[in-house]
């Protein structure tokens, strides 16, 4: 069915109330032959719903006008324009020919109905500002309570005053109701700048951070470009330690041969010696044998000939083993200042070897500090960025 020409105008926007457009249907039903003048009046400082007067067409000004009131709560719809506004009250007069009415017990459900609803919608928009962190002092006035009973004019029938009550009832809930919605966008537009304010301080923090980690990452590149000449050098050292080690060892074997082959020489020279006092003895025995048994001059010539002959012999001898000697000990003596000399060498390396052993450890140390450092920074970016802020910041900060 289509609906009346007022409620097809520039103020009208359809809802989910459909107690509200049966009603109005009902009243077209009623009214299909009169004339429609909308009359819209706004007031500011209360809220009311649209109030639709009819006017038969012989008294449109005298007081046989009867006003009904509908009062329509969009609690379920959610698709309802913003320029729905708080404070605007419409009057509709319509110019009745007919003598019908609108039946008053249904008037007063409707209202009942209403009133219910705009009290539902109160109380859920109050739970929900109190779980985003209000409370109900903060958006109700204790000292704008007003009496109901003192506002309700007297001489009245009991239905009409109970209509009255549950207008006056909605037209409070629908002030509280906009003080909610008005403390909640407050509420909603400080906390949007809080975000704000976190939000820039957090991207700062990233841009921080991430370039705390490229500096990080080139410190660790430069650490390990550090440890693999070190272990370069220390791999070179190591050789010329084990090619030191094999002279050393080629050392000590030729002075083990040396001294065998002195003791040998000693062991002759004794042994010519023992050799050269048993000729003395024997050449001392022919002598005495020579002069008991012969005299003579050419015997004796003889005997010194043969005596010289040994002399030189010995004399020889012994000069050469002397030469042999001599030649002996200087190997021995040179082969030792070579052991020496390279037990001093050894003992440099040696001393260099601990030395880049000792900064190869503090730069092992050092690099797994680093990366410790790196991976806890790592940690709270993720954080930081998983965690959603609420109500403050949070910081991290590395030492570089």
């Amino acid at each position: 069915e289509s609906l009346s020409p007022f409620l097809r105008g520039g103020h009208y926007f359809p809802g989910n109330n459909v107690i509200y457009e049966k009603t109005v249907r009902k009243i077209e039903k009623l009214n299909m032959d009169q004339e429609c003048c909308p009359h819209v009046q706004c007031h500011h400082h209360i809220v009311q719903e649209p109030q639709i007067i009819h006017v038969p067409h012989c008294q449109q000004s005298h007081s046989s006008q009867q006003v009904h009131t509908f009062l329509e709560s969009d609690s379920v719809s959610r698709n309802t324009e913003n320029e729905l506004h708080c404070g605007e009250s419409r009057q509709v007069i319509i110019q009745d020919d007919s003598p019908e009415k609108l039946d008053p017990k249904y008037f007063g459900e409707l209202l009942a109905d209403l009133n219910r609803k705009n009290t539902d919608l109160y109380h859920c928009l109050l739970e929900h500002l109190q779980r985003i962190g209000g409370s109900k002092q903060e958006f109700e006035s204790t000292n704008e309570s007003e009496d109901i009973e003192s506002l309700i004019p007297k001489g009245l029938s009991e239905f009409t005053k109970q209509q009255i009550r549950y207008i006056l009832q909605m037209r409070g809930m629908s002030d509280k109701s906009l003080r909610l919605v008005l403390s909640t966008f407050s509420n909603i537009r400080k906390e949007l700048e809080h975000l704000q304010n976190d939000l820039t301080l957090l991207e700062n923090d990233k841009i921080r951070f991430e370039k705390d980690l490229a500096f990080k990452e080139t410190q660790i590149k430069e650490y390990e470009e550090l440890l693999a000449s070190v272990r370069a050098n220390n791999s070179q050292q190591q050789k010329s330690f084990q090619d030191s080690t094999s002279k050393c060892q080629a050392l000590e074997e030729s002075n083990l041969t040396l001294q065998h082959t002195l003791s040998d020489m000693e062991y002759k020279l004794k042994e010519l010696e023992y050799c050269k006092h048993n000729l003395e003895q024997e050449n001392k025995n022919l002598r005495m044998q020579v002069s008991e048994t012969h005299t003579g001059p050419i015997l004796q010539a003889k005997m010194n000939e043969i005596g010289n002959h040994y002399m030189e012999m010995v004399k020889n001898l012994r000069m050469e083993k002397d030469r042999e000697i001599c030649k002996l000990r200087t190997q021995l003596n040179q082969y030792q200042k070579d052991i020496s000399r390279r037990d001093g060498n050894f003992s440099d390396f040696q001393f260099k070897f601990h030395e880049l052993k000792s900064l190869l450890e503090e730069k092992d140390s050092m690099i797994k500090r680093q990366s410790e450092e790196l991976s806890k920074l790592r940690q709270g970016m993720y954080l930081s960025h998983s965690q959603p802020s609420s109500g403050g910041r949070t910081t991290i900060t590395t030492k570089k």
